[in-house]
């Protein structure tokens, strides 16, 4: 079909075809806009007519077209004050636009131009806060904006988890803050794969949920928060261009990164480190060697907190015990966050074979190429703890 077979109705249909939505974003879908194109462009042709017209007929013309063609004026703004409830999400980096957008979808608001042109002209607008609000449907658009601003107005939970976080102590930060019982959320998370998680050694979601803020609706489900988690975390593996094969593995070398070390710009010369001793690098010769991770024995036991472990400890029989068996363990320890998933990625070169925090309370870490060096950097951290008692 031709441009010159297309009546306006159909431009009109075709224009308000409801555009993409974001990903993960309760409430974020856009509605078909109100009036449809003809409503929107016939005032313009019509003024565009009619000064055409002046050449041609003038005011003939005019009464033509005023006559023959009827423009529905309508107003751009609800009179409020509101009624009902209305939930809004207003995410991170929300614009204005971002923000009118949503809250026309929700009915809150009749039209985008009013609320962006307050929002624009109003310097406090910037301060709006992220999260999940409770508002009126067919509020006008300086109300909606004032209710944003008021912070009294925030509803549903937010949650804060930490990098470094194991599953067992992320379920009980959610179930305590949100309400949901964490065998909830151990039942939710049995069938991993469901989520778009890729099936793996450990058979388990541990390592794949990203540490962050949250902010989660009151009806929220477990189910529909590990799906909030899991989703950033796609999109961060994603962004660096890691093979979905490789997922696992990244995950797992960034997860101990961030568990054998305190201080953000050690993560690189962990990874290398572990790479090193896995592939028999530097002075290893070219022979592989166990990794020997007390964060991995911690894992396995159960225990945390603690850098040492005991000889027992390090006897347990478990595939994730780097002091018994070789290679990785079967899947990560933790939740890494940004910088040990940056480090996974891309690590520093060196020939490292050993590290040791010398001081765990800076968590100053050093790194030696030879057992030798390992052994003075030991024998440093041993005067260190004695000097602490």
């Amino acid at each position: 079909m031709s441009d010159e077979d297309v009546s306006f109705d159909e431009l009109a249909d075709l224009q308000d075809e409801p555009g993409p939505h974001r990903r993960g974003k309760r409430g974020r879908r856009r509605a078909p806009r109100r009036g449809g194109f003809t409503r929107r462009v016939l005032p313009v042709l019509l003024v565009l007519l009619v000064l055409g017209g002046l050449g041609v007929g003038g005011v003939q013309g005019y009464r033509w077209i005023t006559d023959n063609i009827s423009v529905e004026s309508e107003a751009a703004d609800f009179e409020g004050p509101g009624h009902g409830e209305a939930v809004v999400e207003v995410a991170q980096g929300d614009t204005g636009t971002d923000i009118a957008a949503t809250l026309v979808d929700q009915g809150v608001i009749k039209s985008t131009g009013p609320f962006v042109n307050i929002f624009s002209s109003t310097p406090d607008a910037s301060s709006i806060e992220p999260g999940i609000y409770s508002l009126r449907l067919e509020m006008t658009s300086a109300d909606a904006l004032n209710a944003l601003l008021d912070s009294s107005n925030l509803t549903g939970h937010r949650v804060i988890i930490p990098e470094g976080k194991r599953l067992t102590e992320i379920w009980a930060q959610l179930s305590e803050e949100t309400g949901i019982e964490v065998e909830e959320f151990e039942d939710a998370a049995e069938d991993y794969t469901s989520y778009g998680i890729p099936e793996n050694e450990a058979e388990s979601l541990e390592g794949y949920l990203w540490p962050g803020r949250y902010d989660i609706y009151e009806d929220a489900t477990a189910e529909d928060v590990i799906a909030m988690m899991w989703e950033p975390m796609e999109e961060q593996l994603v962004a660096r261009d890691i093979p979905r094969d490789q997922w696992h593995e990244t995950l797992t070398i960034a997860s101990l990164a961030e568990m054998e070390v305190r201080l953000p710009e050690d993560y690189g010369k962990v990874v290398r480190t572990i790479r090193n001793r896995l592939e028999g690098a530097g002075a290893a010769d070219g022979d592989p060697m166990k990794l020997q991770f007390d964060s991995t024995v911690h894992y396995a036991s159960g225990k945390s907190g603690s850098v040492a472990t005991s000889d027992e400890e390090r006897n347990t029989d478990s595939p994730y015990n780097t002091y018994r068996y070789e290679g990785l363990p079967p899947g990560p320890i933790a939740a890494p966050g940004e910088p040990a998933l940056d480090a996974a990625v891309d690590p520093p070169e060196g020939d490292w074979l050993y590290f040791v925090s010398v001081n765990t309370d800076t968590g100053e870490t050093k790194f030696a190429e030879t057992f030798a060096e390992h052994e003075k950097n030991v024998e440093e951290w041993q005067e260190w703890e004695r000097s602490q008692g």
